[in-house]
């Protein structure tokens, strides 16, 4: 059975717990090939004698491809071709996207190994006895190699080797490109399992019980376990832990360097089905119908699935969802609420914004990214000269953002071509906003500047007595904005002249908000204040535990805003007076979206909540790689918010708002 490598998106174990089906597919017959994604299409084989290709986010079958056999294969996908073996003894090679045939090769026999592509050769065996290696493109043989039985175990490729099990015992390694014995070592029984290398070790397991470390240069054993049974498993390797299953029931975590034993857990049947390691999460199917998911250092259960069979297919990982077939002849899809995630270069901490079926958002990397909302897809990047904290602005197919680099920029939406920009004195973390024909934008020179939308043309300036880090906020004739200076300015927004100041207790990093004639801004003296727009007398103020630098947000008569104490807080907006708090587990910098009753607010414990807007009830949570500074946004029906583990996610609002999670 081949492992699957799980990609770089995968399902950080504080969500496993949460995985819920999001798809089935049933086919003619049982499933035991393993399902391989790839460019979101989820592969897999049934021993109906097809293969099927699924969109991997919804489980609309794309195509399928009727083989003369049962398919125990499990396909390869590279550079978009996918190549499968069939029991009627065929290897296939088809377009990815189409599922058109590109070519075939007929060995003497069934073949039920996965067949393996590197440098422009694929590898399969067949239980004809033989190991074939041929032209990736054309089918056409290189050279085979022939063993005194047949061969299930699936080829694995490391620096120019090629290592294989066979049915007469032993674990072979030939030279990739010619197809000579370099060593062999044979053990008690026939191999079954595919190989696994990893720091000049190749792990594998055999029907004698035993998994063997050996080293990958020269054959030389350096130790094995034994099980107590047959092992068909494939061996999975991270971490310096190697992983096994058994028909001993049991799923073994062993030090990958001595063998010893490190955790065991017993299942309620057989393991055949081969484990993935994904972040520090390893997931493995069982006879006993269950698919599960342990924490990979300490072997505690962390969640289970049982379907209506056995499975002895090896679950893939990609784009925050889980797959698995079973012999119950169905594919399972596993999500969690994730629709996709797309990976900078660096921290985003930038809010994203989205107009047009474009999502947009900065990240540490210096780049500013447009993206499909649908999929995550690349549209295109704009780099420049430094980080960008600040969040995007989109008018009229315009995207406006600051960058560290001192820059203002205006940029085509369509397209991403530079417009103009305009250099202040210092960095721009502070977020554009466009209205009255002008963008508005703060600097850490202490100035908060006013361009023309069209050309950049600077129409003035209004210098404070400290770094403008909040974004301004303009509500009729009047601009808003806070300044390290500790004041909150009102502005008139034609011509930059004071209309008052008010002076808070420190810095204001927080952006502010106008509703109803209402300003309302944080600050950094652990208050959040409600002044009259007009007069900049304070209405009300609340104390909070810690610092404010999250900028508030209003709907239906409640103020909802953030804390460096960890909680965010619902007050009543006329009287400051708390509806209620809720605790998160880290500093909350992330400023909280307001949609269809639900309140999102992103922490530095590294999670995105979605709570109740009128109790501040948890209805669900996603544990992202690191802490989130990036306000999320609500647009169409999904959730889009940063993290500093250089992710930028998208989430399906409904899910969210229906999967109630205590």
């Amino acid at each position: 059975m081949a492992q699957n490598s799980p990609p770089n998106n995968v399902i950080y174990p504080a969500n496993v717990s949460h995985l819920r089906k999001a798809w089935t597919y049933t086919t003619g017959n049982a499933i035991e090939s393993s399902p391989v994604v790839a460019g979101g299409i989820i592969y897999i084989g049934s021993k109906d004698h097809n293969l099927y290709a699924f969109a991997a986010r919804t489980g609309k079958k794309l195509w399928s491809y009727t083989t003369g056999g049962a398919i125990y294969s499990t396909p390869t996908v590279i550079d978009d071709v996918v190549y499968i073996g069939s029991q009627n003894a065929t290897l296939y090679a088809f377009e990815a996207r189409t599922g058109a045939l590109l070519w075939s090769y007929t060995t003497g026999n069934a073949i039920e190994s996965s067949p393996t592509v590197a440098e422009g050769v694929v590898y399969v065996g067949s239980t004809d006895h033989t190991l074939y290696a041929l032209n990736a493109d054309t089918g056409d043989m290189l050279w085979s190699y022939t063993t005194s039985a047949g061969i299930q175990s699936s080829p694995t490729v490391v620096t120019g080797i090629v290592f294989f099990g066979s049915w007469d015992h032993t674990l072979y390694a030939l030279d990739a490109s010619t197809g000579a014995r370099v060593w062999s070592h044979t053990t008690g029984d026939r191999i079954s399992s595919s190989p696994a290398v990893a720091n000049g070790v190749v792990y594998f397991g055999s029907q004698d019980h035993q998994l063997y470390a050996l080293d990958a240069n020269t054959g030389e054993k350096l130790w094995s376990y034994q099980t107590g049974k047959i092992i068909l498993s494939s061996p999975a390797v991270a971490n310096g832990i190697v992983y096994i299953g058994s028909h001993h029931d049991t799923l073994y975590a062993l030090d990958a360097r001595t063998g010893h034993e490190r955790w065991s857990y017993r299942t309620g049947g057989a393991i055949d089905s081969s484990p993935v390691v994904a972040d520090e999460v390893v997931y493995v199917g069982s006879q006993d119908h269950t698919l599960y998911a342990f924490a990979s250092v300490t072997g505690e259960k962390l969640w289970s699935y049982t379907t209506g069979g056995a499975i002895d297919s090896s679950p893939a990982v990609a784009n925050g969802m889980l797959y698995v077939g079973s012999l119950d002849g169905t594919v399972y899809a596993f999500t969690s609420d994730i629709l996709w995630s797309y990976t900078t270069g660096g921290r985003v901490e930038s809010s994203p914004a989205v107009a047009d079926g474009v999502v947009y958002v900065g990240s540490h990397d210096h780049r500013m990214y447009a993206l499909n909302v649908l999929t995550g897809e690349e549209l295109w990047n704009y780099l420049t000269g430094d980080t960008i904290n600040s969040s995007p602005t989109v008018v009229d197919e315009r995207v406006y953002i600051g960058s560290q680099d001192h820059t203002l920029y205006a940029l085509a939406a369509s397209t991403g071509g530079k417009l103009w920009s305009a250099t202040t004195g210092g960095s721009i973390v502070s977020s554009p906003t466009v209205a009255q024909g002008m963008v508005f934008v703060g600097s850490h020179d202490h100035s908060l500047y006013a361009f023309d939308v069209d050309t950049g043309e600077q129409f003035w300036s209004f210098t404070t007595g400290g770094a403008i880090v909040s974004s301004p906020a303009v509500a009729e004739s009047g601009v808003y904005v806070g300044s390290q200076d500790h004041k909150l300015y009102a502005l008139d927004a034609f011509d930059g002249v004071q209309r008052w100041s008010y002076e808070t207790g420190d810095g204001i990093q927080s952006s502010p908000t106008v509703v109803n004639g209402v300003v309302y801004a944080g600050s950094r003296d652990h208050k959040l204040y409600a002044l009259d727009t007009n007069t900049g007398k304070v209405l009300w103020s609340y104390r909070a535990g810690d610092i404010i630098d999250s900028s508030p947000a209003v709907a239906d008569g409640i103020v909802y805003v953030g804390s460096h104490d960890h909680r965010l807080y619902a007050l009543d907006t006329r009287t400051g007076d708390e509806y209620w708090s809720y605790t998160t587990g880290g500093i909350i910098d992330s400023s909280p979206t307001i949609a269809e009753g639900v309140v999102y607010i992103g922490s530095q414990d590294h999670s995105l909540y979605a709570l109740s807007a009128q109790a501040g009830e948890k209805l669900w949570s996603y544990a992202t790689g690191g802490g989130i500074i990036s306000s999320p946004v609500v647009a169409d029906g999904v959730v889009y918010i940063g993290s500093n583990d250089h992710n930028l996610y998208a989430f399906n609002q409904t899910s969210l708002q229906t999967y109630h999670r205590p």
